[in-house]
Parts: C-alpha cells; sequence; structure tokens
C-alpha cells in the first residue's frame, strides 16, 4: 500500500496506459461469453453420466472418487503457470485467445473419449463382463474434459476483461455467469430426456451418442463465436519497449506501475524497498489475494465454498439413483434396481437442470444485491442457504422436495462464478485507472496486463484443490456410510462450517458501519472472495 501512496503523491510520474477501451455492446459481450454455455454444458454432460457409466462397467466403489483426483492436480499445478505463460503470450491473435482454442480442442477431444470410451473398448477386447479398456478410456477422457473445460475459464474472463472497459466489466461478468448457468441447465435438460425411446435415438445408437452429438456441437459453435467476437490487441507491439521475464515457472504478481525515464533517483531510491517486496513476494502487497482477516481463516472460507459444491455435484445424479430412488447400478441390467437407479439418474439431470437455471437467475440478480448487500453479507447466505438444501435433501426421500432444494445449490454458484471476479475488476479500476493527458482514463497499463492471467488463476488453484480434497474423501466416506448420502452430508457440513466462519465477519462490518455511520461496504477485498 505504500508503494501506491507513493505513487500517488508524486506528480511528475505518468503512468503508461493504452488507449482507452471503448464500450462494448450487448452483443459483442454475449459473443464473449458464449464458450461459457458451451462449457458448462459439456460440464453437465459430465457430472450426470460420468459416475454412472463408471460404475455400469464395473468400476469399484473406492476408486470412483479417484476418477477427478488427477484433474485437479495438473490444474493445481499447471494453473498458475498457463495464466503466467497468457500473460506473456505474444501471438498475433492476441493474449488469451490462443489459449482459449487449445483448451477448447482439449475439452472436445476429451468428451469423445468420455461418451465413447465404452464403445471404442468394446472394439478393441472388451466383453460383456470386462471392460477394463472402456474404462481405462472414459477416465482419460474425464481427466482431459475437466482439466480444458476448467483451464478455459480462466483465459475466457481474463480475455473479457482485457478487451472490455472498466463500465462493461461488471456487465460482462454477470453475463458470463447468466451464460454459465444456462448452459448448465440446457445441458441436463438434453440429459434428461430418455433419447433412447426416441427415433433420433435409436437413429444415433443411444442416449450417449446423442448427448455427445449435441455437445460436441454446441462446444465447437460457442467457441467460435467467443474467438470472433471482440477483437484483442496483441502484446508483441508492446514487448519491443520493454522486456519481459521470459520464464513463467513461478506465479509473478501484477507488476507495479511503469515509470517513465526522468523519473528522479530519491524517488527510485525510497521505494526500492517496496519494489522489491512487490516483485518478490508470492502475493503482491496491492493484491486483491492479500488477506485481510488471517492467512488460515481467509483460506478456510475460500476453499469451503468449492468444497462443498463440488462434494454435491459430482455424485448428485448417483444420490438421486441409488438414495432416493433406492436403484442399484451394479444390478443385472434386467433387473428392478437396475431400472431405478437410471430413473434415478434421469430424474438427477432435472434436478440439476434446476439448479443451474436458479443459478442463471440468481446471477441476473447479484449486480442488484450488491448494491443493497456487503459482499460478507452475500456469501454468508450463499454458504447457509447451500447447507440447508443439502442437509434437508439428505433427509427427505421425497423427489419433489429434493428436486426443489436444487435452486439453493444455484445461489452458491453464481456467487462462486460472480463475486471474485467482480471484486478482482474492483482491485484493478481502484488501483490502475488513472487520469491521462487527453481526459480519459485507462485501466490497461503493462502491469495489469502481465497480472491478470495470474490473479485469476491464483483464485482457480481452490478450486482444483477443493477437487483433489473431494477425490480423496468421496471414496472411503461412501464406503464407510454405505450409500451417496455421504457425499451430501459431507457437502452440507463443509457450507455450514463456511457460513460459521463468514458469521463473525459480517457482525464485524455491521458493527464497524455502525461506529462509522457509513453505509454497507461493498469494496472488502480478501482471498476469501473465491
Amino acid at each position: 500500500l505504500s508503494l501506491l501512496s507513493s505513487v500517488c503523491e508524486a506528480e511528475e510520474l505518468v503512468l503508461l496506459v493504452f488507449p482507452s477501451v471503448p464500450r462494448r455492446s450487448f452483443l459483442e459481450l454475449l459473443f464473449n461469453g458464449c464458450i461459457l454455455f458451451g462449457l458448462e454444458f459439456s460440464y453437465a454432460m459430465e457430472t450426470a453420466y460420468v459416475t454412472p457409466v463408471l460404475l455400469q462397467m464395473g468400476l469399484p466403489d473406492q476408486l470412483y472418487g479417484m476418477v477427478w483426483f488427477i484433474s485437479p492436480i495438473l490444474g493445481f499445478l499447471l494453473q498458475p503457470l498457463l495464466g503466467a505463460w497468457s500473460d506473456r503470450c505474444t501471438s498475433r491473435f492476441g493474449r488469451r485467445r490462443p489459449f482459449i482454442l487449445v483448451l477448447a480442442v482439449g475439452a472436445l477431444f476429451g468428451l469423445s473419449l468420455m461418451l465413447n470410451g465404452r464403445d471404442i473398448g468394446s472394439a478393441l477386447s472388451d466383453t460383456v463382463n470386462n471392460h477394463k479398456w472402456g474404462i481405462i478410456l472414459t477416465v482419460c477422457g474425464v481427466v482431459l474434459m475437466d482439466f480444458s473445460a476448467d483451464s478455459a475459464d480462466n483465459p475466457s474472463h481474463a480475455y473479457m476483461m482485457d478487451v472490455c472497459s472498466p463500465v462493461d466489466q461488471d456487465r460482462g461478468l454477470n453475463i458470463h455467469a447468466l451464460l454459465a448457468g444456462l448452459g448448465g441447465g440446457f445441458g441436463y435438460v438434453i440429459g434428461g430426456i430418455h433419447w433412447d425411446k426416441t427415433s433420433f435415438g435409436k437413429a444415433v445408437g443411444g442416449q450417449l451418442r446423442v448427448i455427445y452429438v449435441f455437445t460436441s456441437i454446441i462446444l465447437t459453435i460457442t467457441t467460435v463465436l467467443t474467438l470472433i467476437s471482440i477483437p484483442e490487441r496483441p502484446l508483441g507491439s508492446f514487448s519491443k519497449k520493454k522486456k519481459v521475464m521470459k520464464s513463467p515457472s513461478l506465479p509473478l504478481p501484477p507488476s507495479p506501475p511503469l515509470f517513465e525515464e526522468g523519473v528522479s533517483e530519491n524517488f527510485a531510491s525510497h521505494n526500492s524497498a517496496h519494489l522489491y517486496a512487490s516483485f518478490t513476494s508470492p502475493v503482491s502487497p496491492l493484491s486483491p489475494l492479500t488477506p485481510k482477516y488471517g492467512i488460515l481463516m481467509d483460506y478456510f472460507w475460500l476453499l469451503s465454498g468449492w468444497l462443498s459444491f463440488e462434494g454435491m455435484l459430482l455424485f448428485y445424479t448417483d444420490f438421486m439413483g441409488e438414495v432416493v430412488f433406492e436403484g442399484n447400478p451394479k444390478a443385472p441390467h434386467n433387473s428392478v434396481e437396475y431400472q431405478k437407479y437410471n430413473a434415478g439418474v434421469t430424474m438427477g439431470c432435472w434436478g440439476m437442470c434446476i439448479y443451474a437455471f436458479s443459478a442463471a437467475f440468481y446471477s441476473a440478480a447479484l449486480e442488484k444485491l450488491e448494491e443493497r448487500f456487503s459482499t460478507r453479507t452475500l456469501y454468508f447466505i450463499a454458504y447457509l442457504a447451500f447447507g440447508l438444501g443439502t442437509g434437508l435433501a439428505t433427509l427427505s426421500r421425497n423427489i419433489y422436495v429434493v428436486l426443489s432444494l436444487c435452486t439453493t445449490y444455484g445461489i452458491l454458484f453464481a456467487t462462486l462464478c460472480t463475486l471474485p471476479y467482480s471484486l478482482l475488476c474492483d482491485y484493478y479500476q481502484s488501483c490502475e485507472v488513472s487520469p491521462r493527458q487527453d481526459g480519459e482514463w485507462g485501466s490497461h497499463m503493462e502491469g495489469t496486463r502481465r497480472g491478470m492471467g495470474v490473479d485469476i488463476s491464483l483464485l482457480s488453484c481452490q478450486y482444483f484443490l477443493a477437487q483433489i480434497l473431494v477425490a480423496l474423501a468421496m471414496g472411503p466416506l461412501t464406503t464407510a456410510v454405505g450409500s451417496a448420502s455421504g457425499t451430501m452430508y459431507f457437502a452440507s457440513l463443509v457450507s455450514f462450517l463456511g457460513s460459521e466462519v463468514a458469521w463473525p465477519l459480517v457482525v464485524e462490518g455491521y458493527n464497524s458501519r455502525r461506529t462509522s455511520g457509513s453505509t454497507e461496504d461493498n469494496t472488502w477485498v480478501s482471498p476469501s472472495v473465491c
């Protein structure tokens, strides 16, 4: 912070900014976020069908949680690296779009293996009772699809933030969250239809083939729309003026403002310690990831949201099939238990559809809610609602009650997908928007352009860490409990713990406002925002 104050006090200091970014139309922002629709559509198919398909091929209960273990490890290790590479990419197509294209192709290839792994395995050497190759190919597809889809989300957000003015960034984030919710909703609608009973499904080759056709077409179209939505300025023209560090092996913080030549040596000497700290610290003193209430508490709150949500999401259809419908995925295919399980999986798709559409509607309302409530309050509400929803779902066997509780899942998802990036935009606007000599405002200094991808990647690392912990815990927990109810118990408990951590911060914020007489604080920035 001392560096920022020193920068502001220096009258002779001139910040290097790029030409002002023009306002973007609604259609441009809509096309720019289309890939979120395709990614969430694909992810809906993955979460709805991967666990049932693997269990039906004979994967042991103890191992099915480990399917989700490899991808988050790769993401946790490689995401900061990809973010740093994206910040320094000098392609003539821009810094973000090449990464979006490569990751979208990876997601499409993984989707092909995931939904066709059983058929490919049968064409190789699998038998009716031995699906070794089918399981291996499906797991490989899940890993590639999961890693690519999750990783593509970060350059997509950074792409929008790079090409939009501060006024359009909040609008763009809300459109991104809205499209993500709609993509997941329509994905679960497609997955919830019994295509086997339709003429189209019979002609294509069954349920999974129909899902593959829809998903591959939608992902391809939405990726193309995003890539052509808004021109992206290449970094190459600027890199000629100033060399950047070539090694992206460490997640660097955003660079401090670039000084114009001629600044006095006394000024540089006075701030050398702060400059050194900003370059060598794992998290910049100016970064929104700097702790405010203690690193352990903040990261616990940051992690608990994704931990509880992923614990529910990855195994919800299995919970519906085994617990609510009392089916058995390993029963003979002509048995009543097996048919009940399939019916539960289909009904679970409709539940996920409800959650996705509720997330879309809530994300549209968040912009207004942020004007009335603080970020802390919105987080507390989301955690509490999700904890109640998952907890009550485990206690009820009524299908309509369980489905109606899916609306609470959408509240948490929209909160996790919107507020962290909104606060990140607020940080960059407050630290980097400076008046220029022509009277306009700029928000695209070289430092921000190099650090945006890294900051977003650091937020995503908490999501990957949550997936790792879920993958480690779900298998043994399900075995210990004896049913898929263990996943819902886990999600509810972790969410309640997150709300318990959030509650003192809400009370503290309320008391401080009452003491100072100020209005609701909407600018709180902390690592717990993710």
